[in-house]
């Protein structure tokens, strides 16, 4: 997934500032969810020690041709057209110990070896598990003394998650971090501090302060119930027909705004269900870094889930979710119903059934909120952040700070 501000070609290697090495943060747009976990970390970074530059590298910029196709186009084609041959393909590389050779990332990501060649990295960070194994290539070719750090938002942990250059694995869930452990990762480096949210979810006011000013930007009523309705950066599933049925509603009658992220057609296509006195209850946004701000706002979430669930849980939003395609948004559709934060459905027709439900429930909708702030974590970055630091003194990488050790140490708690 890109962002309307993102060409191709590798824009952000001329965003690598001079004059301090940086901390390099390697995600994948093959989704916002990656991304966005980087920029809330680099973000992280840049507050905890703000002469060291923090930049994310999406490496689909700097994949050649084919890499790209294999690693972004064809994952995209096949969750969305052919989720049964996906579903496969998931099952299998969740057991390899690569996702793909080390010769083809090296020969696919030519580019960002030059790159990291030439900026010297003071510390690696992956926000994803192919992300992983390219920045231990990076670490084992270019920079054997520097820290890396493996983040995984995931409540779920692939095999080739473990790899030796990794000094510190942070996952969302204590089960993914008995999962890795299992597979060969050290106890000692595994940490489940929860998953890094992207930039702004740190800086919310509360809930109703959100509110009256999302209303107010769009000429929303505050004291209606308010349902966000999303199917990831791309646009995934039948989000024009959920929105459809939601405004056909009467009691309750909700207001629905549809972040159709970088879908254009699908952004259109819902702009025309404003016609008509029902479509006056619907707005419609394209990409927007005010995600934190709606769903703050929102009383319900319809959405696939993702890097949604751990946002869901840091502002104690309840979402249904539809029958996700395969990989770890099976787990989190489960985690729904098992933690109680959300109901799992199948259909669009239960999904909307079930939002007239809880809107009509306002003591079971206030249990799933308070269920959700219960297993929110919201400070994931920070702590990653303050390790990076203590470390990078610790190693004699960065500026000589009092008390680096005990930081390092109070950040493991």
């Amino acid at each position: 997934m890109r962002r309307p501000d993102q060409q191709q070609g590798g824009p952000r290697a001329a965003q690598v500032p001079g004059g301090g090495r940086p901390v390099l943060i390697l995600a994948i747009s093959n989704g916002a969810g990656h991304i966005g976990v980087a920029e809330g970390l680099a973000a992280a970074m840049r507050v905890t020690r703000p002469a060291t530059p923090a930049v994310v590298l999406d490496v689909a910029d700097y994949m050649g041709a084919f890499a790209r196709l294999t690693h972004v186009t064809a994952y995209l084609w096949l969750v969305k057209h052919a989720p049964a041959l996906w579903d496969r393909i998931d099952r299998y590389q969740k057991r390899q110990e690569h996702t793909s050779p080390e010769w083809y990332y090296r020969r696919g990501l030519r580019r960002l070896f030059e790159l990291a060649r030439r900026v010297r990295p003071l510390a690696l960070v992956a926000t994803e598990v192919g992300c992983c194994e390219i920045a231990a290539l990076v670490k084992r070719d270019l920079a054997p003394g520097v820290p890396l750090v493996a983040v995984n938002d995931c409540p779920d942990a692939d095999r080739a998650w473990v790899q030796p250059e990794v000094d510190l694995y942070c996952f969302a869930s204590e089960r993914a971090g008995r999962e890795l452990v299992s597979r060969g990762a050290e106890g000692r480096r595994v940490v489940s501090w929860g998953a890094p949210l992207r930039s702004g979810f740190g800086s919310l006011r509360g809930r109703e302060v959100e509110r009256a000013d999302v209303c107010e930007w769009l000429s929303l009523d505050a004291r209606r119930p308010l349902v966000l309705v999303a199917g990831g950066g791309e646009g995934i599933g039948r989000v024009e027909e959920t929105a459809a049925r939601l405004l056909a509603l009467d009691a309750p009658a909700p207001q629905v705004v549809v972040l159709a992220g970088n879908n254009v057609r699908l952004k259109a296509r819902c702009e025309r269900l404003r016609a008509g006195e029902r479509g006056a209850r619907l707005r419609v946004l394209g990409w927007t870094n005010r995600v934190p701000q709606l769903m703050a706002a929102a009383d319900l979430m319809v959405s696939k889930l993702g890097s949604t669930f751990n946002e869901a849980l840091a502002v104690g939003l309840p979402v249904v979710a539809p029958e996700p395609p395969p990989g770890v948004e099976r787990v989190q559709h489960r985690l729904l119903e098992e933690w109680g934060t959300g109901r799992a459905v199948r259909t669009t027709a239960e999904a909307v059934a079930e939002v007239a439900r809880l809107l009509s429930a306002p003591h079971a909708l206030e249990a799933m909120r308070s269920r959700a702030r219960q297993r929110r974590r919201p400070d994931a970055a920070p702590r990653i952040a303050r390790w990076l630091d203590a470390e990078l003194t610790a190693r004699g990488l960065g500026a000589d700070t009092a008390g680096a050790a005990a930081r390092r140490d109070a950040a493991v708690v």
